[in-house]
């Protein structure tokens, strides 16, 4: 008999049963409920926008699939037309531009919405305040910029950034003005706010060198940006001929890779160069990592073209076994080769006019320098005697390594003949205490007094393992005859520099030998520690040697650094006027060119004239490498003082560097004063230097601050 219990729980079974069957044939299919359409901003209105600025708006419909469309409204509360803005096409699809009113509307806002086509309700705004328009501003572009000269007739690049111009049609206005009516020329006078025009100098030099080219907003012409142009004349090109030319990089840095040399000779006929010829030494990393000297002997010049650029200097283009390679100089006077830098110095650069390719005979002073495979610097020098054709006894010869007194001379050594460009090998065989092997030099003829010199592939690869050049001097009939008489009552300006584990190391200086044998005179050093920005004294003994080899010891400047590096030089005479010079430090050794000073006293009217200049600026860092600038300066006498004012470029043609200067002359020709323009991090701030005058011709100049180094040479051009 079945229990109540049993019963009850059977109905109940039963009747949940009987529910669910009921709900599953007899109720409605749900369906998921429809959502309501929305917009929102995808790129919101500005909180705030000048007057008569723009902006791009973009408002989305969502859950709309059968019409997407938005529209867009504003209001303010303004009732004029166009009080509160204006909307036109985006070029960005489903955008839209928002221009806002030409002044600020009452109530200073404006709301713009966006609603959806197809349900007003569905909507989205944003309120702009409107803010009176930021006021216009105009600065001269960078690129391109300004140039700081241009020679006359020359047209450059000019550019200029208008900032905050919301009108319609903004654009600049180019003018011009100057001392005279002709200022040059723009094409075209109106640009838009970020484009360029073409400035061309007038086709004299108007009163004073100077042209100030001025950009005006059309919009405002309350605003506008000026700069200055110094107007020079037509720079001199190459008379047509055959030139050495040579190239230096600095010598020494890690493991000396930095070290390289191109010597060669091109032929330049009517703006083309036909012909010559080209070796060039460097290092380089093999397949293992190992760093050796790699030479490219007698490349053949092929082709090239020449020509001053827009500021006055001089650009050469060389095709040297069908590579491009680009020259960059200043001409001095005659148009017959670059002013250099100084021997010696870092990057220096030289272009001469071959005037002979006779084989070389009688004594050269000479120097050479360079980077050593296994780090640090090579430095050699002496007196080279070619006391039969084609050969070098060894007898009036005598050689220096790193500067080191009485290192030895020369077994027999030969020099080859001339080929076509007055190109000779050296096969030299060094004697005595230096133990230095076989060196292969490769030299090429200038005249009967120079020979810019470049260590050759046998050199590099086989014996001293190193990358250098170098220059020979020579003595002629002074060979063999130096004394005392040889150099008492001189006075030597000289200039040198070097890599040092800091950064760089400069000096300048005049040095006179008295004919008690001591050595007194002034000097700058600079290695970026702390150095005196006035010249210091310099005391010292000299002795000479029948071979022209002077030797100036026990050196001091009275500083506590003591010439830092060095207490004794070298100098190899010439007899003309001329000498090598080369430190005696081992570590850090250095090697320049030294000029002997006019005997009368100096005025201010003693350097005046127009001087091409060279200068290196090394940065103090080592990190920081160096960068040289040619150009020209304009030197103006006054009572008491030098007045400069000229330009230097680092190779692009138009001057990048606007040079300004003054300078305090005094008897002994020892010039300080300023330069402004020339420092690289800050041009408009006015450097110490030094210059030491050579003649009216020539001077050295040196930096005596800290900002940075730099060294430089000036020549006369007119």
């Amino acid at each position: 008999m079945t229990s109540l219990k049993s019963l009850l729980s059977l109905i109940g079974i039963l009747t949940i049963t009987g529910l669910c069957g009921c709900g599953l044939q007899g109720l409605p299919t749900q369906t998921q409920p429809t959502k309501p359409i929305s917009i929102l901003f995808l790129q919101s209105p500005p909180t705030a926008l000048a007057v008569n600025a723009t902006a791009n708006i973009y408002a989305v419909v969502e859950n709309s699939p059968s019409n997407a469309a938005v529209n867009y409204t504003m209001s303010c509360a303004s009732a004029a037309a166009g009080a509160c803005g204006s909307f036109s096409p985006s070029d960005e699809g489903g955008a839209i531009v928002y221009t806002a009113p030409a002044a600020v509307p009452a109530g200073g806002t404006v709301t713009v919405t966006a609603t959806s086509a197809v349900d007003s309700s569905a909507l989205i705004s944003g309120v702009i305040t409107i803010t009176a328009p930021l006021p216009i501003t105009v600065s001269l572009a960078t690129f391109p910029s300004v140039p700081a000269s241009l020679q006359v007739n020359a047209t450059a690049p000019v550019g200029a950034i208008v900032k905050n111009d919301t009108s319609a049609n903004p654009q600049i206005q180019w003018t011009v003005i100057c001392g005279s009516a002709d200022c040059g020329s723009f094409n075209p006078t109106t640009t838009e706010i970020n484009g360029e025009t073409a400035y061309t100098a007038p086709s004299a030099i108007p009163p004073g060198n100077i042209v100030t080219v001025t950009a005006t907003s059309v919009t405002d012409p309350t605003k506008s940006a000026s700069a200055n142009i110094t107007i020079i004349a037509q720079g001199p090109t190459l008379a047509n001929g055959t030139y050495v030319y040579q190239l230096s990089g600095p010598a020494g840095g890690p493991a000396g890779q930095n070290a390289y040399f191109v010597t060669g000779v091109l032929v330049a006929l009517n703006g083309a160069i036909t012909g010559g010829e080209q070796d060039s030494v460097d290092y380089a990393i093999d397949d293992n990592g190992i760093l050796y000297p790699y030479a490219f002997l007698s490349g053949e010049v092929g082709s090239g073209s020449y020509g001053t650029t827009p500021d006055g200097n001089l650009q050469i283009t060389l095709f040297v076994e069908g590579a491009q390679e680009t020259l960059n100089g200043t001409l001095a006077s005659g148009g017959k080769g670059f002013v250099s830098q100084l021997y010696g110095s870092l990057g220096s650069g030289t272009l001469e006019l071959q005037t002979s390719t006779a084989a070389p005979t009688g004594g050269y002073a000479f120097s050479m320098y360079g980077g050593g495979q296994f780090g640090g610097q090579i430095c050699l020098g002496g007196i080279l005697n070619v006391d039969s054709p084609g050969g070098i006894s060894g007898a009036g010869s005598v050689f220096d390594l790193l500067g080191q007194a009485n290192s030895g001379g020369f077994a027999a050594s030969t020099v080859s003949a001339p080929d076509k460009f007055g190109k000779v090998q050296f096969v030299l065989n060094p004697a005595g205490a230096t133990a230095l092997p076989l060196q292969n030099v490769t030299g090429y003829i200038v005249d009967a007094t120079h020979i810019r010199l470049i260590s050759s592939p046998t050199n590099s690869f086989g014996n001293y393992q190193g990358v250098m050049g170098g220059l020979a001097l020579g003595q002629g009939a002074n060979t063999g005859k130096f004394g005392n008489s040889s150099i008492t009552g001189n006075t030597y300006v000289f200039g040198a520099s070097t890599v040092i584990q800091y950064g760089t190391y400069d000096v300048a200086g005049a040095v006179t030998a008295n004919a008690d044998g001591s050595l007194t005179g002034a000097l700058n050093w600079n290695d970026g520690t702390g150095n005196a920005a006035t010249p210091l004294a310099v005391n010292g003994t000299w002795t000479i040697d029948p071979t022209g080899r002077a030797t100036l010891t026990n050196l001091t400047d009275g500083s506590a650094a003591n010439l830092t590096y060095t207490d004794s030089l070298h100098l190899y005479l010439t007899g003309d006027g001329n000498a090598l010079l080369i430190s005696s430090e081992v570590i850090n050794p250095f090697v320049g060119q030294a000029f002997q000073q006019q005997s009368s006293a100096f005025t201010a009217a003693s350097f005046s004239g127009t001087y091409g200049l060279n200068a290196a600026q090394g940065d103090i860092q080592p990190s920081g490498g160096s960068t040289n600038v040619d150009g020209s300066v304009a030197v103006t006498a006054n009572d008491n003082t030098d007045t400069l004012l000229g330009f230097a470029d680092s190779g692009t043609g138009t001057g990048s560097f606007a040079i300004t200067g003054s300078l305090s002359a005094t008897s002994n020709g020892v010039f300080p004063g300023t330069l402004t323009g020339l420092d690289v991090a800050s041009p408009t701030k006015a450097d110490s230097f030094t210059f030491y005058l050579v003649d009216n011709t020539r001077a050295v100049a040196i930096e005596t601050d800290n900002s940075q180094l730099t060294l430089g040479y000036l020549e006369l051009q007119q």
